[in-house]
């Protein structure tokens, strides 16, 4: 054989090889790709398995805490035929059915299931979920818009509108009522931490990891004003006296006062940690913090360090650092409480809404897994009616999830509830007192507007809801909100009704309401 028939085969060989090889990895890509479909698809399954298996659960203890509410013994699982009473006309197929009202009815299977209910128990069992249902949160829309996860939401003190933060570093603007995007701000460069309404309704305070706070005009859609800070800011407020005075909590230890009329002008506080959480006082002097040492301050911000800068000064970092080291003023701390001792950090803080005053009830939420509620109705003039320690701890609520996550919590409180001493109850032509129905179980009231309610987001992608008022069953889970499919950060009482917004990493706001006819 000579040598150009040898090169000959050994050039086909090397072809033949080299196609094989090519042919080899495609089908060995393919391959991988086919296993990678398949993994997703098993943990989707897996996924599903086991909300299917929580659902079961959740079902299993809502029929064994209603068979136990009616005094009946255990049978085989039917929870249709314990929601609803036994019809003449059955539906073989179930199913659920909407009315106009938008309650839910579930229709029962055949009689020969369940045999020994008779009409009269099934009556007064409908009644009893019917007053059951008075406080239980439906979900009514959701708002979408955002790119990325909201972080925050805060209704204005009119009612009609909601403000929402993201990580797209965007805030937007909705309509509450008819459920449509008003305006969206884009002036920070990294998200969005925390929002604040004026009294008025009219300007909104942001709050951002880019260390900034903006100051927002809801009449022009503009930028009013833009203040550099030293550290992230994680918390923001506007006083409840003068619009033009506004306070931001930072990681640099510092809660900082600004007031539109004096812009080279601020106040400052020195705290020993991280500032999460702040809540102005009514009086618009005295300020409560819950840092990251898990603790709970109260500032007299009259006694705060004043800076002041030259009126053509213009430092791109934040002014509150110039200063170095603050000084306060003596007795600017005016009391601390430790809520734990295991000094777990405070994420957000929540104080009933009052009349005339500040209100009764604060919710610290901390990175324990507990909601801690306490009772201000002993601080009085006696030590100093900003004091913390005269407070009581009224429940510890656990069954959220917010471990190293910064959730937060809301308080709403019916428009009949009166949180004075005696706790009566308006609207009942008998003004029987909470302590005298307590005595008779089927006076429980589960009117919504006589109630106090706690709302708080989680990290395993639902929100909770509690009862914290002073009933028979205060402190107890009164239901969990799914939709979400990511963590949700934040919840908000709507300041008049009983509207729940709640927002989450999914990027989405759902809007929730036990009333029938709230929205367009």
């Amino acid at each position: 054989m000579d040598n150009s028939s040898k090169k000959s085969i050994s050039s086909g060989t090397t072809t033949s090889l080299s196609s094989t090889e090519n042919n080899y990895k495609i089908n060995l890509e393919a391959l991988q790709k086919e296993i990678k479909s398949l993994k997703t698809k098993l943990d989707n399954y897996e996924r599903e398995n086991k909300d299917l298996k929580k659902s079961i659960y959740d079902l299993t203890a809502r029929y064994d805490g209603l068979s136990h509410q009616m005094g009946r013994g255990q049978k085989p699982f039917n929870i249709d035929a314990i929601l609803t009473p036994q019809t003449p006309e059955v539906n073989p197929s179930g199913g659920t059915i909407i009315d106009n009202s938008g309650v839910v009815s579930i229709q029962s299977p055949p009689p020969t299931l369940v045999s020994d209910v008779n009409d009269q128990r099934h009556l007064t069992n409908q009644q009893r979920t019917k007053k059951m249902d008075e406080r239980h949160f439906f979900y009514k829309f959701t708002l979408k818009g955002h790119s990325a996860s909201v972080y925050t939401v805060d209704y204005s003190p009119c009612g009609k509108m909601l403000a929402s933060g993201s990580f797209d570093k965007s805030i937007k603007i909705w309509d509450v009522f008819n459920q449509r995007e008003l305006a969206t701000f884009n002036e920070h460069n990294v998200n969005v931490s925390e929002l604040a309404w004026n009294n008025n309704s009219t300007e909104i305070l942001s709050g951002s990891y880019d260390k900034s706070v903006k100051l927002w005009d809801l009449q022009s859609n503009k930028l009013i004003s833009s203040h550099n800070t030293s550290g992230f800011v994680l918390d923001v407020m506007f006083s409840p006296t003068d619009d033009n005075i506004f306070f931001a909590g930072n990681t640099q230890n510092h809660i900082i006062g600004f007031d539109k009329r004096s812009p080279n002008s601020i106040l400052v506080l020195e705290n020993d940690s991280l500032i999460n959480a702040l809540h102005i006082f009514k009086d618009g002097q005295h300020i409560l913090t819950g840092d990251s040492f898990g603790k709970l301050k109260v500032w007299d911000s009259r006694k705060a360090c004043k800076n002041s800068f030259p009126e053509s000064f213009y430092y791109e970092g934040g002014v509150d650092g110039l200063a170095g080291t603050i000084n306060n003023q003596p007795n600017a701390l005016v009391d601390t409480f430790e809520i734990a001792p295991e000094n777990r950090p405070i994420s957000a803080i929540s104080i009933s809404r009052g009349k005339e005053d500040d209100g009764r009830f604060l919710a610290v939420n901390s990175y324990d897994n507990v909601i801690r509620v306490y009772d201000r109705s002993k601080v009085s003039m006696a030590s100093h009616p900003y004091s913390l320690s005269p407070m009581t701890l009224l429940h510890s609520l656990t069954g959220h999830k917010n471990k190293n996550w910064p959730i937060k919590s809301s308080i709403f409180v019916g428009k009949d509830y009166n949180d004075g001493i005696g706790h009566v109850k308006r609207g009942e032509s008998d003004n029987k007192s909470i302590i005298e129905e307590e005595d008779d179980e089927e006076n429980i009231t589960n009117d919504i507007n006589q109630s106090v309610l706690l709302a708080t987001g989680s990290s395993d992608y639902n929100a909770y809801i509690f009862d914290i008022g002073l009933s028979k069953q205060s402190g107890r889970l009164l239901q969990k909100l799914e939709g979400h499919t990511d963590r949700v950060y934040s919840v908000k009482f709507h300041p008049s009704e009983p509207i729940l917004a709640s927002c989450s990493a999914d990027s989405t706001i759902r809007l929730w309401t036990p009333k029938k006819k709230i929205f367009n």
